[in-house]
């Protein structure tokens, strides 16, 4: 693999960083990334693209030294483009948008990721540590380029692939809320649903975060406890909703006493999902992640570090399944064998069918997927078929529906049609099931597994959540407000990304040239550790350890969020000397912002709260749409923080087609709409989806043999 870069490019030393031998400093981010590819300075004339499979070109915050105008630079991609080019952009190549500048921030703002990253209650958005909004758009473009490796084989033509920043935030940031919206269902999206007792609770040396929404889960809480009188009455949700912040602070009474380890395997004894809160040290130290290899030691720059490695274990079977037809349709005959329930394992599904896989969800009559028996339901009215969250995770695919006590051989059935067998189930279930991962592999299946800590380790029986792998996996002590106060993690970004690690692994599984069946044993906490990878780099060093301070990015600044005229507010980004000068331009030159010293990046920072403040006061004046429109056309990275209704209502969003209209098979949400694909095939429309299954459509039958 080789990077190309345009001479004389340095990349900024964003923080955690490391010292280099020459006496600079590099980040630790770009260093990890970088790994395994040879780096070269080129332009687009040097010959280096001749004879590439994929060329992956990035401009979301540059243009990467190639035309700014997109008319231009699509057809220079349309002159040099022999296999698969994709361009990664802030708002995708087409649309009201499109030539709007994009970074971490507006990325996050865009997508509806920061929205969901605030204080408990109410207040200024925040960013996740890191860049978890650009390596989304990376991760979402690696999928979006073995889509367009398949095209390529499939129609002997070049493809480019217009993959979209704004649209992989929100596909991956904002899935839950999005759905919440676009179904009108009541009460609150995504995380927010989860009541009492949730959220983190203080011990002896760190936090707890304790999960525990369902009424069996709190009677196996109340048994930790003692069963104490104080208990008694919040049988129900509703009690326990109405009640939450009394039962949250005895909860937390109790928890002050434990070490955050004990009180963890104490809850986890009896069901209840609850994972300490590691720090990047804590990780390091883990024995999960050591019994599972995930850490490995390698060089960093100049210096031995400890980083995460992949987040799934590969166990390949002694046969080889064969050789791929290169110029066939590979994922359009990939056979998926579902066996899913919830959201990570489901969502990857629902990718792979949307690509052109025939994807055949395993659905157990007694024991029926949670969003399909729950909610939250479409306008609050139940139905098997009104769940919201199960609508925009399985669509694309078809659903046998099965008595299993009845039909013991149906599961067995569907897997050995299959080609890959893909579970969250669990072993034992699958095990009682009759599709067991090592027989499964024997017969040249690729088996693969989504949990919330892997299938191995001492850890692989642990109950969890999203929240509880935020926690486990340093998402959640990294997340933190500028006054470095812990910020809630208000969504289910979790699901998402390790659906998307799985549906990667997937696709480039069934378009290789060599197939070997095997075993993938993927681990939610891995995913979510290894988006962090950069500050557990750096806690394996000697160096000092970096604590994220809300939305802040040195040098960049101002570098936040700012309230405005109608409630709600817009993220600013100011990445130069001369976006600062466009700034103040934009706003009218006021003369709060004419401080000479501040033309200068490195005086900004220093002086970034005061700089923030006086923003507060211009910004508060103007509606956040205005302001967007305003300074995106001035030359300034600018974005509102939106929420996942505004996103369902966005007018960009709607002319590229994000949100498709789909037969919906409830006949009383017949034109529904569906969360769509952050990528598309340049001069073609949005990738279709089709509906989501109706509970039994299909038998075993039916199925092509």
């Amino acid at each position: 693999m080789t990077k190309l870069v345009p001479a004389a490019s340095v990349p900024p030393a964003y923080a955690p960083n490391l010292a280099t031998s020459s006496g600079g400093r590099i980040s630790i981010l770009s260093a990890l990334l970088d790994r395994d590819k040879t780096t070269r300075e080129a332009s687009l004339g040097s010959g280096l693209l001749a004879g590439a499979d994929i060329i992956v070109c990035d401009r979301v915050v540059d243009d990467a030294g190639l035309p700014r105008d997109l008319a231009k630079y699509v057809r220079l991609v349309e002159r040099h483009d022999e296999g698969v080019w994709v361009t990664t952009t802030a708002f995708g190549l087409t649309g009201p948008y499109s030539k709007y500048l994009g970074s971490e921030l507006v990325s996050s703002a865009a997508g509806g990721l920061a929205a969901t990253i605030a204080p408990r209650d109410g207040g200024r958005p925040s960013l996740l540590p890191g860049f978890q909004g650009l390596l989304a758009t990376g991760q979402v473009a690696a999928l979006a380029a073995l889509h367009g490796l398949d095209r390529r084989r499939e129609t002997g033509r070049p493809v480019h692939v217009d993959v979209s920043a704004q649209e992989a935030v929100a596909m991956l940031g904002a899935l839950p809320e999005c759905a919440h919206a676009i179904y009108a269902c009541p009460g609150r999206a995504g995380s927010g649903r989860y009541v009492a007792p949730s959220g983190l609770f203080r011990c002896r040396n760190g936090f707890v975060r304790i999960t525990a929404p369902d009424d069996h889960q709190w009677a196996g809480l109340v048994r930790a406890l003692g069963t104490p009188g104080w208990t008694r009455g919040f049988e129900g949700r509703e009690a326990r909703a109405t009640n939450a912040e009394a039962i949250n602070r005895e909860i937390e009474s109790w928890t002050a006493a434990f070490g955050i380890h004990d009180c963890a395997e104490r809850l986890q004894a009896h069901g209840v999902p609850a994972t300490p809160v590691n720090t990047p040290d804590d990780l390091l130290a883990s024995p999960q992640l050591a019994s599972r290899g995930f850490l490995e030691s390698a060089k960093l720059g100049d210096v031995a570090a400890r980083l995460p490695g992949r987040p799934y274990t590969w166990t390949p079977s002694a046969s080889q399944v064969g050789d791929t037809d290169a110029n066939g349709a590979g994922l359009r005959r990939l056979r998926v064998a579902e066996f899913t329930h919830v959201l990570a394992a489901p969502i990857a599904g629902a990718l792979l069918g949307a690509m052109g896989a025939q994807v055949v969800r395993f659905e157990d009559l007694a024991r029926l997927d949670l969003y399909r028996r729950t909610g939250p339901f479409a306008h609050g009215v139940p139905g098997k078929e009104r769940g919201a969250y199960f609508a925009v995770s399985n669509h694309s695919k078809r659903s046998i529906a099965v008595d299993v006590e009845a039909e013991p051989e149906a599961a067995p059935r569907l897997a050995c049609w299959s080609d890959v067998v893909l579970e969250n189930f669990g072993s034992k279930r699958m095990a009682r099931l009759g599709v067991a991962a090592e027989a499964s592999a024997r017969r040249d299946l690729l088996f693969v597994s989504i949990s919330g800590f892997g299938q191995s380790g001492p850890l692989a029986g642990y109950r969890a959540y999203a929240n509880n792998v935020h926690a486990y996996g340093g998402l959640s002590h990294l997340t933190r407000a500028a006054d470095g106060a812990p910020l809630h993690v208000g969504t289910v970004i979790a699901d998402p990304l390790s659906a998307l690690t799985a549906a990667t692994v997937i696709a480039a599984w069934a378009l290789g040239r060599r197939r070997h069946g095997g075993v993938v044993d993927l681990s939610m906490a891995e995913v979510v550790a290894d988006k962090v990878g950069e500050f557990i780099a750096e806690a394996s060093l000697a160096e000092k350890r970096t604590i994220p301070a809300g939305s802040d990015r040195p040098p960049h600044a101002p570098h936040g969020f700012h309230p405005t005229a109608d409630g709600r507010w817009i993220a600013i980004s100011v990445q130069s000397d001369s976006e600062w000068r466009a700034l103040v331009e934009a706003l009218g030159n006021p003369e709060i912002l004419r401080e000479p010293s501040w033309s200068d990046e490195s005086r900004r920072w220093e002086t970034r709260r005061t700089i923030e403040f006086a923003l507060d006061e211009l910004t508060r004046k103007v509606a956040a749409n205005d302001l967007f429109h305003s300074l995106q056309r001035a030359g300034v990275r600018a974005c509102p923080a939106w929420s996942g209704a505004d996103l369902v209502e966005d007018p960009h969003l709607r002319a590229r087609g994000f949100f498709p209209r789909v037969d919906h098979p409830d006949p009383d949400l017949a034109e529904a709409k569906l969360v769509g694909l952050a990528w598309r095939f340049v001069g073609g429309p949005a990738i279709p989806l089709q509906p989501p299954p109706r509970l039994g459509e299909c038998t075993l039958e039916d199925l092509p043999p």
